[in-house]
C-alpha cells in the first residue's frame, strides 16, 4: 500500500512541477514581452531613462488637470458673457427743428436676451439732456421714443457678414 501511496504522491508531485514549469515558461514569455515593449517605448522616447517616463506621465496628468480646469473656466466665462453688453445699436437724429444740428443720439446697449439700456441725449441750443431707460428683453416700463426704439431694433439685428465676397 505503501507502495501506491507513493507512486501516487509522485505521480502528483511530477504533475505539479510540470504545471510549475509551464507556469514559469509563461511567466518568462510575458516578461519577455514586455521588455520589448519597454525597448520600443525608450527608442520612440529617444531614450527616455524610466524617471524620464515617469515624469512624462506625471506632466500628462497635469495636462489633463489643466484642460478640466480650463474647461470649467470657459464654462464660468460663457455664462458671464450672456450677461454682458454684446449687442449696441445707435440712432443719431435731429430733436428740434430749430436747433441742435443733428447732434442728439439714442444708443442701446443690450445683452444677449435683448436686457440692458437704453441712452438718449437731446441736444438743443440751451444745453443737452440725457435720459436713461431700462430694458428687459427688448422692452421697457417707460415710454420709448422712435428714435430709442430704432437703436434697439438696431441693437436686436442679428449681426451682419461684413466680409467682402468676390
Amino acid at each position: 500500500m505503501q507502495t501506491d501511496a507513493i507512486s501516487t504522491l509522485t505521480v502528483v508531485a511530477v504533475l505539479l512541477g510540470g504545471l510549475a514549469l509551464l507556469v514559469a515558461l509563461l511567466a518568462l514569455l510575458v516578461a519577455r514581452t514586455a521588455r520589448r515593449k519597454l525597448a520600443a517605448l525608450m527608442r520612440e522616447g529617444e531614450g527616455a531613462t524610466t524617471g524620464q517616463l515617469v515624469q512624462l506621465l506625471a506632466e500628462t496628468a497635469e495636462h489633463g488637470l489643466q484642460l478640466r480646469e480650463g474647461a470649467a473656466r470657459i464654462a464660468e466665462l460663457e455664462s458671464a458673457a450672456q450677461r454682458a453688453v454684446s449687442r449696441v445699436g445707435h440712432v443719431q437724429f435731429q430733436a428740434y427743428d430749430d436747433a441742435g444740428a443733428g447732434q442728439s443720439s439714442s444708443l442701446a446697449l443690450l445683452d444677449d436676451a435683448g436686457s440692458g439700456v437704453v441712452i438718449t441725449t437731446l441736444h438743443a441750443r440751451v444745453g443737452t439732456r440725457i435720459y436713461v431707460k431700462r430694458l428687459v428683453r427688448g422692452e421697457s416700463e417707460t415710454v420709448l421714443g422712435d428714435e430709442e426704439r430704432a437703436a434697439i431694433d438696431a441693437a436686436l439685428l442679428p449681426p451682419s457678414d461684413t466680409r467682402r465676397t468676390k
